[in-house]
């Protein structure tokens, strides 16, 4: 199974994390204990928000299914449902039923992707990914889109029957986190 998730929101969440500890210890410094447990539901808050946003969104691939999992929702769609891939603004999946599931983590890139391009990126692609002989800036391997978009096409052009049922989860654990910690905040606010 290929998975793929964006090293930049990682790295942005790693960030905010970091300075979430930093500002927990500068409470501590200067209010102390009282001061950090009266901060921690808004630290914690900010913390889930962060890692629901961009450390738990992910694209994963296998020969029969792409599992795309976004904040709230997580989708298994079988490989032979796909009616066709697009990544214009994000890697978006249309089914044959008409609905389409667009992955938060597989965004496309912005226009200075396509300006720095090198013409290996857009090369041995599978034949799918051709518009009029071009290829978007969404589609060009590196990045998060078309990289995603190029593995789920590989299995896509040689699909085969399997299971017709998609999958679609809510990801409770993090919603129920999301909501207990508002409701904390909200208490401790009054």
């Amino acid at each position: 199974m290929s998975t793929f998730i964006p090293k930049s929101a990682r790295a942005l969440a790693v960030v905010v994390i970091v300075a979430l500890v930093l500002a927990l210890i500068s409470i501590f410094a200067t209010d102390g204990a009282e001061g950090v447990l009266l901060s921690l539901p808004t630290i914690a808050l900010v913390a889930q928000v962060t890692l629901m946003l961009f450390w738990f969104p992910k694209v994963q691939v296998d020969k029969s299914t792409v599992v795309i999992k976004n904040v709230a929702r997580s989708f298994a769609v079988p490989m032979h449902r796909i009616a066709r891939i697009d990544t214009r603004w994000a890697l978006t999946l249309y089914l044959d039923s008409g609905k389409k599931i667009t992955s938060w983590s597989a965004t496309a890139p912005g226009r200075h992707t396509s300006i720095f391009a090198s013409r290996e990126q857009g090369q041995h692609l599978p034949e799918s990914t051709y518009l009029a002989g071009t290829v978007r800036p969404g589609d060009l391997l590196g990045t998060d889109s078309g990289s995603a978009a190029a593995t789920i096409r590989r299995y896509w052009e040689t699909r085969k029957e399997g299971s017709d049922e998609l999958v679609i989860n809510w990801n409770l654990t993090q919603i129920l986190t999301f909501g207990l910690l508002v409701a904390l905040n909200f208490l401790l606010l009054r």
